[in-house]
């Protein structure tokens, strides 16, 4: 193992270019990513392993275990502020059961305990980066102006960096926060109807890692299922 210091920026770069590197492995964007292959000079054997950024939807149907599928959703989109690449980063819920499942996951969101990472029973912590919660208020802002709502009290409230979290509805094509990787405590919920809207929305990511099914019915589950594993790595049931 050899530790290379400085900005990774300026020093990976030449590294890259060097052609003495078989083997890229990445935790970042794809645009980075990009950018280190092409700087490599024989591009086509070089082997790489990404994890870059994602846009993970759950998929909830109307015969939803409500309980379980407010559970999971809100591990999945507020674990470590909802900074992993495999977090929920967007929630499409049917119509039928919008509601009742908003109306439950703000009010579970309400018992999470804010504080330092190494107090016990701590689940929203101060976030990593400085311009975060610019970022995360300027997405929220734009969902409001296009016809969201903040759902939960003090969902946004933030003091430094600090951001207590925030559920929109119903997010919409056209906000930031329906395309883009938020990457932070701010949870996206989309209504859907049909089936084929909710395939369609992972049809036309622009990421597919992993899309994550809420349901009972089989038959409806395997409707699901049958097209995604040609959209997705994974598809968590």
């Amino acid at each position: 193992i050899n530790i290379v210091y400085g900005q990774g920026s300026v020093v990976v770069p030449h590294i890259m270019a060097s052609g003495k590197v078989n083997v890229l492995a990445l935790i970042g964007t794809s645009e980075v990513a990009d950018g280190l292959k092409k700087a490599h000079p024989k591009t086509n054997r070089l082997r790489a392993v990404l994890g870059l950024e994602a846009k993970n939807a759950a998929i909830i149907l109307p015969d939803a275990d409500i309980e379980l599928t407010v559970r999971e959703c809100l591990a999945g989109s507020l674990s470590f502020n909802g900074q992993r690449c495999t977090a929920l980063k967007m929630i499409l819920v049917h119509q039928s059961i919008a509601e009742q499942f908003l109306r439950r996951f703000s009010d579970e969101l309400a018992k999470l305990k804010m504080g330092m990472p190494w107090e016990k029973g701590v689940m929203i912590t101060p976030l990593p980066e400085m311009g975060k919660v610019a970022y995360m208020n300027e997405c929220i802002e734009d969902a409001v102006a296009k016809g969201a709502k903040v759902l939960n009290a003090g969902g946004g409230t933030s003091v430094e960096t600090m951001f207590y979290p925030a559920v929109l509805f119903p997010v919409t094509e056209g906000m930031k926060l329906y395309r883009e990787e938020q990457f932070g405590p701010v949870v996206p919920v989309a209504p859907f109807e049909d089936l084929e809207e909710a395939l369609q929305y992972v049809i036309t990511s622009d990421h597919g890692q992993q899309v994550s099914v809420f349901g009972k019915d089989p038959d409806l589950i395997a409707r699901l299922v049958d097209p995604l594993v040609n959209q997705v790595g994974r598809v968590n049931i």
